[in-house]
């Protein structure tokens, strides 16, 4: 029974964490689930108020909320437009590209953060990258975060593909990854999951995209990565 309800929280997690999913063009239909927003939304103001009501300062925090930064694609810097996201649940904020989009959302099982391509205005379900951590005081080993992650895409239709013990982690934050996979007659998906510990808090992104966003969709998520300030703790 365990094993059911985590799969199927999992499942939520995985297919969007709040956004019904439609039919995206030149990739395969993706079944549809409910609404589900986040149930305490908290303020991104830049600042937070200790309980007598003065500002707390905190370099997460006290961010610009726009930037304009640099871009490595296909070897070529490309200059663009960020805009600051706090994500208050995961305990960081970070910049997010203006041609990507972010939702936040939350489950008994935990909270998350989900950011799709929106390359030329256009949302794309397939591309995109979800962090995941079980809400705090509730938390995992990375070995059990493995697991659930692996269960997690497993039940989406992915296959996990075998890396040799000696090939090197895609992302230097990882401490644990595997590679994923999903094709059909007229899509191809590819991804890694990446396992990482911050404090005493476990961590996991799915990073997902069709086979022909890679070389777009990759930089743009290693500088989201690259960019984040961690709240500090109390």
């Amino acid at each position: 029974m365990k094993k059911i309800m985590l799969i199927l929280a999992a499942v939520f997690l995985v297919t969007g964490l709040g956004a019904c999913i439609g039919v995206q063009e030149g990739n395969k239909e993706s079944p549809p689930i409910s609404e589900k927003p986040n149930d305490n939304p908290k303020q991104n103001d830049g600042q937070d108020e200790d309980p007598s009501g003065e500002p707390v300062d905190d370099p997460a925090k006290d961010r610009p909320n726009t930037k304009t930064d640099m871009i490595i694609l296909e070897g070529m810097e490309e200059s663009f437009q960020f805009t600051l996201h706090h994500s208050q649940a995961l305990g960081f904020s970070t910049y997010i590209v203006d041609d990507m989009v972010v939702e936040e959302a939350s489950s008994g099982e935990g909270d998350a953060m989900i950011v799709f391509a929106n390359f030329a205005g256009k949302r794309n379900e397939d591309a995109k990258v979800q962090i995941f951590s079980n809400s705090e005081g509730a938390n995992a080993t990375i070995e059990e975060k493995k697991e659930f992650a692996r269960e997690v895409v497993i039940s989406n239709d992915f296959e996990i593909k075998q890396r040799s013990d000696n090939t090197p982690n895609r992302f230097d934050w990882s401490e644990v990854e595997f590679d994923i996979s999903q094709k059909g007659s007229d899509y191809s998906i590819l991804g890694t999951v990446s396992v990482f510990q911050h404090g005493d808090r476990v961590y996991y992104a799915i990073v997902q995209y069709p086979e022909e966003y890679e070389e777009g969709f990759i930089p743009r998520v290693v500088k989201m990565f690259d960019d984040i300030v961690w709240y500090e703790t109390p």
